[in-house]
């Protein structure tokens, strides 16, 4: 005699989110924090489809999203916290469309602890016809909100740190996400840590694969550290007369004390992105950074 079986279809967001060790959603904000930004709710149907592709291996972190206007534009945010070790490293990460970048945050926010500030744009790069990184401009209320939240969050003696991703290859035009070894220009200077390769996804030596610092002037120890990891570097020589309102430039102009540190892979390539990760936190853990 045959048994009848029941079959019940479960949408796929909410077999996500039953899962144990999924992420935890809607935790409290600090009271200071509260007063700065609007809290948005945040449920299984309404997560981005960042939080959605990471949900499983996001235990112990905790993801709200959040809100502020600045000049008739409400931006959105996710923000996320590992809630079992908070004082870790901050990470920033202001394009939709990288996601190995927010791959590698949650990975860095799991072994590191701390969190990471995430742009929403509905997977694009542009937010409202606004590049998140070109609003940087010195006294807008962007500017004053995006150090605010991750102020509270990035311990003091850590630089502020930021993750993207690129297009494979270079272009001798420049242009959106092609930020390459192989080009230089009048603000910026590669320093390689070999040879570099040429091609899709070649790890550490790709061209792709750099660290981006700037300052007022250039910091060769800063760059030796990371040349001895195995890491390239780019380094760009900021001034007034050449801000491009990008959050590098602000930070050497307005907070340069701090340090910035922007580490950049090509697009998908999360597995070198985590990889440079844990070489960063290692100089950084020494003070080298």
């Amino acid at each position: 005699m045959k048994k009848n079986l029941l079959f019940f279809t479960v949408p796929l967001s909410l077999l996500l989110f039953s899962l144990t060790g999924c992420v935890k959603l809607n935790c409290p904000l600090p009271e200071d924090l509260n007063r700065t930004v609007k809290k948005e709710t945040l449920s299984s149907s309404s997560a981005s489809a960042d939080i959605k592709r990471n949900n499983w291996r996001m235990d112990d972190l905790c993801a709200n999203r959040i809100s502020f206007v600045d000049n008739g534009k409400k931006w959105n945010l996710i923000l996320v916290r590992n809630t079992k070790q908070p004082n870790g490293p901050f990470w920033f990460l202001p394009h939709d469309n990288e996601n190995a970048a927010l791959d590698a945050a949650v990975y860095a926010s799991k072994k590191y602890g701390g969190g990471f500030l995430a742009v929403e744009a509905n997977g694009n790069r542009y937010a409202g016809g606004k590049d998140p990184n070109r609003n940087f401009k010195a006294g807008s209320h962007y500017s004053q909100t995006i150090f605010k939240i991750i102020d509270t969050f990035k311990p003091k003696q850590m630089p502020y740190l930021t993750l993207h991703n690129n297009k494979n290859g270079h272009s001798k035009f420049g242009g959106e996400g092609t930020v390459s070894m192989r080009v230089t220009s009048n603000k910026t200077k590669s320093y390689p840590a070999g040879k570099i390769a040429i091609g899709s996804k070649k790890g550490l030596h790709d061209e792709d694969s750099l660290v981006y610092l700037a300052g007022k002037n250039t910091n060769q120890k800063k760059i030796n550290a990371l040349n001895s990891q195995g890491l390239n570097v780019k380094y760009e020589r900021v001034s007034r007369g050449s801000n491009d309102n990008s959050m590098s430039n602000y930070i050497a102009l307005y907070k340069s004390r701090h340090g910035y540190v922007n580490i950049e892979v090509e697009s998908g390539d999360s597995s070198t992105q985590k990889k440079m990760i844990d070489k960063v936190m290692k100089l950084i853990y020494r003070g080298e950074l």
